[in-house]
């Protein structure tokens, strides 16, 4: 099988060797295509074992996605409307498009696809988790027992679970219908609710001793917090009640953590999530925090105030939402509240449901309704 991947970085890599290492002729377009050696390698963080796997090639060039019979997208969501505008018009219409993962607003960005007929699918959450030891080189990963993902058509989702289970060689689970995947509670209130529960309390400019651990230093504060944002996120699925959203696991259930302070002792424990650091630059040997990682650019305006939208359609009130975002605009400068409402000039530039001209109930279940 002919696979495209598109973004060279953490999961793009791990995604890479491991369907390489199951037969499938892998293409990774990346901007860096000089920096990628033929022969990729993949370290398993909890066996220490190590696997490598060749690639069919590596280039910038767009025009591969024409050959392609899958093309895999893991780039941040705030870089797929440009990455996806580049390859849309080199797509073979039988060519399936997946979002590794599947948020960030994807589906709204792929519409003149899904309208043509194009099979357009979405990870709930990544397959790996995954830091890269050197880029185009190396990576170290620990695979997911499973993965779940939706499509639109909906029909499609049996087939392409079964593709998926052979080039990952994990089970993959069919979701009932792509606003589950938008609804997934992963990195958009998981991020921004770590965030805010870090930096809220003093200046965004203000000096830190070291880089903050996000996991291993993880407190009840951001925990509180996350669960706040989790019940808010059920209730906007509640709202929406033309669809089964049962797949919208809360995380007490997810983190099996039934309060908060049981879910900071699970998360510090999570082996893979060790070692990673908080967005923050060291200076002069002091670290501060770096409001250009993509932990804002693309959690905030891809993430969070896209489920702000669908709560804005279905009426539901979100106040610990509003307190994470509207600390979010007094850091960034953005404007996304206007005398309390959301409303904001510059929502324009996120990927909330209103930008893309949805603005009733009525309006999402005639576009979301393909996909069950």
């Amino acid at each position: 099988m002919n696979v495209t991947i598109i973004g060279g970085g953490n999961i793009g890599t791990a995604m890479a060797v491991e369907m390489a290492k199951n037969g499938a002729a892998v293409t990774i377009m990346t901007s860096h295509p000089s920096d990628f050696k033929k022969t990729l390698s993949m370290t398993d963080i909890k066996t220490q074992k190590t696997v490598s796997a060749s690639l069919f090639r590596v280039t910038d060039n767009p025009q591969v996605a024409a050959d392609a019979q899958i093309v895999f997208f893991t780039v941040p969501s705030s870089v797929f409307p440009s990455s996806f505008a580049k390859i849309l018009p080199y797509l073979n219409i039988k060519t399936a498009v997946g979002i590794v993962p599947g948020t960030g607003g994807a589906e709204f960005f792929g519409q003149s696809f899904i309208q043509k007929g194009g099979t357009f699918f979405g990870f709930d959450r990544v397959p790996f988790i995954s830091r890269l030891e050197r880029y185009g080189q190396s990576v170290r990963a620990e695979k997911k027992t499973s993965v779940r993902i939706s499509s639109f058509p909906g029909t499609n989702a049996s087939q392409l679970c079964d593709t998926l289970k052979n080039l990952l060689q994990l089970d993959c689970l069919p979701l009932s219908n792509y606003l589950t995947i938008t609804f997934t509670p992963s990195n958009p209130i998981l991020h921004t609710s770590r965030l805010y529960s870090m930096y809220h309390d003093q200046p965004i400019d203000a000096p830190y001793n070291h880089n903050i651990l996000f996991y291993e230093e993880w407190d009840d504060a951001s925990s509180e917090m996350l669960f706040c944002c989790d019940n808010e996120l059920q209730q906007i699925c509640h709202a929406f009640s033309d669809f089964d959203l049962s797949g919208v696991i809360p995380l007490p259930i997810h983190y099996a953590s039934k309060t908060p302070a049981l879910l900071t002792q699970k998360i510090k424990s999570i082996r893979s999530f060790q070692g990673i650091g908080s967005p923050m630059k060291e200076q002069n040997g002091k670290y501060y925090v770096d409001l250009s990682s993509r932990y804002f650019t693309e959690d905030f305006p891809y993430g969070l105030c896209i489920l702000r939208g669908f709560a804005e359609i279905a009426g539901v009130k979100t106040p610990h939402m509003d307190q994470i975002l509207s600390w979010y605009e007094s850091i960034s400068g953005v404007n996304y509240f206007n005398q309390n409402k959301f409303c904001g000039k510059d929502l324009s530039d996120t990927a909330i449901p209103q930008t893309f001209g949805f603005t009733t109930p009525k309006m999402l279940y005639n576009f979301y309704k393909t996909s069950i």
